[in-house]
């Protein structure tokens, strides 16, 4: 006769579901073999076998229980965790997630391997590193993170990355990531994008300044511009005056090397290449820009004139 069993809700939920696949092949082998492994309780409470349970009371199949030896519950989260890293065909964010549930009890195994030491003195640091004497030769395979990167089977660089894609709380992200769409590496960047805001853009002085002259030309036919308006607005004219020499120069020196690279017959052939759609428009901009050419052509001479 099969042994009660409790069912621990939060034990129950660090084993990664089977996948619907994967569920019905353990069924069938059940129903066909029987429940071959023996289903593991630490004090009565089910710590590795869930599925098989379930099936064996869908199915009236009979098992056995083999007790775990462990001092806390603690310990008994961290031995579900690694049971499950050495069993399962797991995601990669999967493993990081199980093997951080083992970290209490893998450094308290560090603890005691340094217990009842001597602290050793901190040496100087180095001057011309910036590290400790002890830090420079420590192997830093003895790092906890290494450690816990070891048993979920991936690089320490993929756990840190895994780390910070579960600390964030993104869940779309991390779904993303579990179900194989995008890879650690690429939900790590999209984590670090979101956590570092964008930096501000440049206020547009040029644009500023044309808003101002608006509303200094509006001010001028109500009849209430004061003088700091006038000198605000004389400086703002400099500032978009600077603005359209760039743009008149960079349109200037662009037409000149078009004109200089390019044949008759190289403009002929425009033609054929330019969508029937797009000839009005380019048109109609040509136009505006002959008549702006025309305004600095006059400017232009002027100021010869002038001089």
């Amino acid at each position: 006769m099969n042994e009660p069993i409790q069912i621990d809700p939060e034990f129950q939920s660090l084993i990664p579901p089977l996948t619907p696949d994967e569920y019905k092949q353990l069924e069938a082998n059940c129903r066909k073999d029987g429940i071959l492994d023996s289903l593991k309780v630490w004090h009565g409470v089910l710590v590795d076998g869930h599925n098989r349970l379930r099936i064996s009371e869908e199915w009236d199949l009979n098992y056995e229980t083999c007790e775990i030896d462990l001092p806390n519950r603690e310990a008994a989260r961290a031995w579900i965790a690694n049971n499950q890293l050495g069993r399962r065909n797991l995601d990669e964010l999967t493993k990081v997630e199980l093997a951080r549930i083992a970290k209490p009890e893998i450094e308290k195994e560090a603890e005691k391997r340094v217990g009842g030491r001597p602290k050793k003195e901190e040496k100087p640091m180095l001057k011309s590193t910036g590290v400790s004497d002890d830090a420079k030769h420590t192997p830093w395979k003895n790092t906890t993170r290494h450690k816990l990167a070891e048993a979920a089977g991936i690089s320490e660089d993929k756990f840190r990355k895994g780390e910070t894609i579960l600390d964030s709380g993104n869940q779309e992200i991390i779904n993303a990531v579990r179900s194989g769409e995008i890879s650690i590496n690429n939900g790590y960047q999209q984590v670090m994008r979101e956590k570092t805001p964008p930096a501000p853009k440049p206020a547009d002085q040029a644009y500023e300044a044309k808003q101002r002259h608006k509303e200094y030309e509006q001010k001028k036919t109500e009849g209430v511009v004061n003088i700091q308006d006038a000198r605000q607005d004389k400086e703002d004219q400099k500032l978009m005056a600077r603005e359209l020499y760039k743009d008149l120069l960079s349109i200037t020196t662009k037409a000149h090397w078009i004109g200089a690279l390019n044949t008759a017959a190289d403009f002929d052939a425009l033609i054929s290449v330019i969508p029937p759609e797009k000839v009005d428009g380019m048109l109609d901009r040509i136009q505006k820009m002959m008549i702006v050419l025309e305004k600095l052509k006059g400017v232009l001479n002027e100021s010869k004139i002038r001089r």
